[in-house]
């Protein structure tokens, strides 16, 4: 449980961080949210590949900065509406796609021979098999698509409810379509991974609340 607490603790910090550069840049808050997809994205890619032990379920270390990225999402299309969100959300695979490539192909680039051993080390952090891209990159899709689609749904309902039905249900179907597709349907490891990603859901708030008055002072 200990894990978990850190991790509550690590989003706080990343939400705020988040928060401080929507401040410095509050006349382009599209571009910082869009800015900030992309890299919560590419971050949370890499780091995947360390796994934790949360007490609860083991997940990605990654699926920390991973449901930040959901947050974002979240925010991009509460206040700017479903066709921006699924624009950032193609914009995302495209660049995703880019990354893999790019990682691959340095990791089949032959290295010096002083620094070969280092080099395999690097490669297994840095480029991904190739299930495991076509895994990551078809849960991401679908997964995003479907959490812009229901936190659009509803209009009336509250921000937060809204946010958060949709980060439950798309958390549901980004692990299952991700662990099946790389490892095979592992229902105890997907059903970590879930509890992981719903207990992280709440820290939402911050981002959603927080961004709200820079929108809102664009849009006057």
């Amino acid at each position: 449980m200990l894990a978990l607490i850190e991790a509550w603790a690590f989003g706080v910090v990343l939400y705020l961080f988040y928060l401080f550069l929507l401040w410095l840049w509050k006349e382009r808050v599209e571009t910082v949210l869009v800015g900030l997809f992309f890299g919560t994205l590419t971050a949370a890619q890499f780091i995947a590949n360390k796994l934790v032990d949360f007490g609860v379920g083991v997940a990605p270390a990654g699926t920390v900065i991973f449901m930040t990225n959901v947050a974002i999402l979240d925010v991009m299309a509460l206040y700017y509406g479903r066709a921006f969100a699924l624009r950032a959300v193609r914009l995302g695979f495209f660049f995703q796609a880019a990354v893999a490539f790019a990682a691959w192909s340095a990791s089949v680039l032959p290295p010096p021979e002083w620094f070969a051993s280092r080099a395999a080390v690097v490669d297994s952090v840095i480029a991904p098999s190739a299930r495991i891209a076509v895994a990551s990159l078809t849960a991401y899709i679908v997964s995003s698509t479907v959490d812009v689609y229901i936190v659009t749904r509803w209009p009336r309902l509250h921000v937060l409810l809204r946010a958060y039905s949709s980060s439950v249900v798309a958390q549901v179907v980004d692990t299952l379509v991700f662990i099946s597709l790389a490892f095979g349907p592992e229902v105890e490891i997907i059903a970590g991974q879930v509890l992981v990603k719903w207990l992280q859901i709440p820290l939402e708030a911050l981002l959603i609340y927080g961004a709200r008055r820079y929108v809102a002072t664009i849009k006057k």
